[in-house]
């Protein structure tokens, strides 16, 4: 079976990197494809599972991010990239894709999480321990609460029609807010996992973030 990466964005999200990691935690059952911006939607015909990690939008020229250059989604890419959600093939969302290509809002329509801009934030990057959710689930068979170096997001927008259920938890200000989450599937897209904790390499050292991207694969291509 086959997993293509869409990666790229600013290089705090070491996206590249961290998906080779995660070819590497799934091992050689699967085959892999590791591509930036667009082409990574090229030749989805026998990609069995696609994994969003790339994060391009409009304000990636800001001082923080690189000062990069956006360059807008092609009606090609768009395209290729609808036609592979509407055959239900799975998803898999990673930290900072949900604001990725925001002026193309069909985008984060498809995908049933996204950022928001003036209603999402996140905590500073420290150390934070992360609570497994009471319900078992296949994505956190084998994981019991760990502690992480990363930045938690929180009031992201989810789309209530897709019945969300959160596996895992962090605590910020008082509130706990769900890191894991699964989407049902709709007419128009697959069964997809959003995984919100990864922000940087240090943040892929526990020996649980390994343990759940193989759950998270695993769940969806069984």
């Amino acid at each position: 079976m086959h997993i293509r990466f869409h990666v790229g964005g600013p290089a705090v999200h070491p996206t590249a990197e961290q998906a080779a990691c995660i070819a590497g935690w799934v091992g050689d059952s699967y085959r892999t494809s590791i591509l930036a911006d667009t082409t990574a939607f090229e030749h989805l015909e026998d990609v069995d599972l696609l994994v969003l990690m790339g994060m391009y939008w409009p304000g990636m020229d800001a001082d923080w991010a690189g000062n990069m250059t956006y360059k807008p989604i092609e009606e090609p890419a768009k395209q290729n990239f609808l036609r592979y959600a509407q055959s239900q093939r799975p998803l898999i969302i990673h930290h900072g894709a949900i604001g990725c290509y925001t002026d193309w809002p069909l985008f984060g329509e498809t995908l049933g999480i996204t950022w928001g801009v003036k209603r999402a934030s996140h905590s500073p990057f420290v150390q934070h321990r992360i609570r497994v959710g009471t319900q078992p689930h296949a994505l956190t068979n084998g994981v019991s609460d760990f502690d992480i170096d990363d930045e938690l997001y929180h009031s992201l927008r989810i789309d209530a029609t897709r019945n969300p259920q959160h596996h895992l938890w962090g605590s910020w200000e008082g509130a706990e807010h769900p890191l894991l989450t699964t989407l049902e599937p709709t007419a128009k897209t697959g069964k997809t996992v959003f995984h919100a904790l990864g922000h940087n390499l240090k943040s892929f050292e526990p020996e649980a973030m390994a343990q759940l991207w193989r759950n998270s694969v695993t769940w969806l291509l069984k």
